[in-house]
């Protein structure tokens, strides 16, 4: 009789998929559901340490301008500027206006703003919108309404401690606008209970 037939060749494994050009995103905790005014010095989270990818959300519905810089949020492990981690991320409009202007820092260059002249976007006046600031090991990429706008390579990102989440900061004008769903995600150690809504 002939011999019994052959198995076939083990069939390889498939390709690895290619990474995912955002990375997921992590569960989210709820800062402060809102909406409310933006007020001077008005810390919502403290005592937290960030790894190096997390996300920051929140909606604002800007109002009047400014005649100078007027700042929206702030996270900080310390003071002001310029160091790294004094500014992961923060986020102003410039004076007299509802242009954006987004910091984040990396090692060597605390105040690294995210956005290209030409890619700072402006808010519509009375109109609510979505902002999310995605932090990877290697990049920051700011969405407004869900449509990515800018983006900025990084690098040597370092786990960050005893953070604070001001909306706004003690240190500049306060931007003239009502925020709400704030949230954060990511890797987050010596997390506070959440806030009342």
């Amino acid at each position: 009789p002939p011999p019994p037939p052959r198995p076939p060749p083990p069939v390889p494994p498939p390709p690895p998929l290619p990474p995912s050009p955002t990375p997921p995103r992590a569960p989210a905790v709820l800062l402060s559901s809102g909406p409310f005014q933006l007020s001077r010095g008005n810390e919502l989270a403290s005592g937290l340490s960030l790894t190096t990818s997390f996300s920051l959300s929140f909606t604002i519905t800007p109002n009047t301008t400014r005649g100078e810089w007027s700042n929206i949020v702030h996270v900080t492990n310390g003071d002001n500027c310029c160091s790294y981690g004094s500014r992961v991320p923060a986020v102003w409009f410039f004076g007299g206006t509802r242009t954006l202007y987004v910091v984040d820092g990396q090692p060597g260059r605390g105040n690294d703003e995210v956005c290209g002249w030409y890619e700072r976007p402006t808010l519509d006046m009375g109109v609510t919108h979505r902002i999310e600031i995605l932090n990877t090991p290697d990049s920051t990429t700011l969405l407004v309404d869900g449509v990515a706008r800018c983006h900025e390579v990084r690098a040597h990102r370092e786990v960050l401690h005893n953070v604070k989440v001001y909306f706004s900061d003690p240190w500049h004008s306060t931007a003239d606008a009502a925020v709400g769903d704030v949230f954060l995600s990511g890797s987050l150690t010596d997390w506070p209970e959440a806030p009342p809504p």
